[in-house]
């Protein structure tokens, strides 16, 4: 009786955690190798999906910076705007809804200030 009930809970923690969301490994954006993003994929929501975005800064000081998501390559109209953020840190979490499950983000007109101005290039790396 106890095999069965050990065996049961296992089962109950192992189907609990399965189900539970995950979010994916930090990367970098495309243009700039110094700011990192990760997003969290939360289902489909009636005919959208349902995500959650977090921007990192791994620069050494503080920076501001335009995003997109889109679920179109080319199109930047689902989302636009602007983030500041320190040294090191993370962003508070964004939650966003596509219609498509394929989305492409997009970071740019980077500056070294809070401020938009003075944009330093694309790294490319």
């Amino acid at each position: 009786m106890k095999k069965i009930a050990a065996l049961l809970l296992l089962l109950f923690g192992l189907c609990a955690s399965a189900q539970e969301p995950q979010w994916d490994e930090w990367q970098k954006t495309s243009c700039y190798s110094n700011i990192s993003y990760r997003l969290l994929e939360l289902g489909k929501h009636g005919e959208q999906y349902r995500w959650k975005i977090q921007f990192r800064n791994d620069y050494d000081n503080i920076i501001s910076f335009n995003y997109h998501v889109t679920d179109k390559v080319g199109k930047y109209t689902t989302t636009t705007h602007r983030k500041a953020l320190h040294q090191g840190q993370v962003s508070e979490e964004i939650d966003l809804y596509t219609k498509s499950q394929d989305i492409y983000i997009l970071a740019d007109k980077v500056s070294m200030t809070p401020y938009p101005e003075n944009f330093v290039e694309c790294d490319g790396k």
